[in-house]
């Protein structure tokens, strides 16, 4: 490796200024020190790692190449070093677990605080992952064990069923569907539908409920944020679909109507992990006291 990570460095801050003062402020450094550490790359690996345009200083296109490599550098460097302060505390070894973004989150750090009285010396720790970079993360050792929905299970991969969840309709309290016990395709097609995503995904609403009736919402608001769909539907604009887990505080509240979809659908939650995970490893018995955790429906 030509470059030190203090090369990288100066390329990841670099890609977020635009002069060589504004690099200089940032590191703490004078701006003669970052011409020198600039060159004294680019006199390492035999190119140009930057150049102007409209007067502002941008990385090259190799430079673009060196400072995406350095995110996932640094990244994996801060968390070796934060696991490693960890192991100063008895911690001996890590399980990443991963979750897509609209998972199932409320029972986790429940999990996690079980999990940590019954083995101490275990650190489990969250990763928020992109459905279509659970695969990759998994088998790349980025993630140890995932939990992701029935439809997005990759093939070549160790899968444990955990539970079910229920995928309802929830509206302001006020709203002219409220009240109903079932709702079904046609009821949407004079509201609108705040959602998460519009990817017509594998096993949830599009392909389930709306393909099937051949119907759409009149119009639909994608809003990549729970907690702002929630108040978005509260206040009226719109009915969404959601797992039961992510809005239970809010039915519980009152704050939220809701109604089943057709006679009832619901959403298969898995902890997927590597096939070539050892029977007695780590993260096969986080996953198997997980498992065994989970069938207490009392946590969930």
């Amino acid at each position: 490796m030509r470059l030190t990570l203090d090369h990288l460095v100066m390329l990841q801050t670099l890609a977020e200024v635009d002069s060589v003062t504004a690099v200089a402020e940032r590191l703490w450094l004078t701006p003669s020190a970052v011409s020198h550490r600039m060159r004294e790359a680019e006199r390492r690996i035999g190119v140009s790692l930057t150049e102007r345009s409209g007067g502002k200083l941008r990385l090259s296109p190799a430079g673009v190449r060196l400072e995406r490599a350095a995110k996932d550098i640094i990244a994996i460097l801060n968390e070796a070093e934060s696991e490693a302060r960890s192991m100063a505390g008895g911690v001996t070894a890590f399980v990443r677990m991963g979750v897509t973004s609209y998972g199932p989150f409320r029972w986790i750090p429940k999990f996690i605080k079980h999990y940590s009285s019954l083995r101490p010396d275990i650190e489990i720790t969250l990763v928020t992952v992109p459905r279509n970079d659970v695969y990759a993360s998994l088998m790349q050792g980025r993630l140890d064990v995932s939990i992701i929905d029935d439809g997005m299970v990759p093939s070549g991969v160790a899968k444990l069923p955990l539970f079910r969840d229920d995928l309802i309709a929830i509206m302001a309290t006020d709203h002219p569907l409220a009240g109903r016990k079932n709702i079904y395709a046609e009821d949407f097609k004079t509201y609108n539908l705040v959602t998460y995503s519009t990817d017509r995904a594998s096993g949830w609403e599009y392909d389930r409920f709306f393909a099937p009736a051949s119907i759409l919402p009149r119009r639909m608001i994608t809003v990549e944020l729970i907690e702002a769909i929630v108040e978005l539907v509260r206040s009226g604009y719109g009915i969404s679909i959601l797992q039961r887990d992510l809005v239970t505080p809010s039915l519980e509240r009152g704050e939220l109507a809701w109604a089943a979809l057709n006679d009832g659908l619901d959403i298969a939650w898995n902890a997927i992990i590597r096939p070539s995970e050892a029977e007695g490893s780590e993260v096969n018995q986080m996953v198997t006291e997980l498992s065994s955790w989970i069938k207490n429906s009392a946590n969930l």
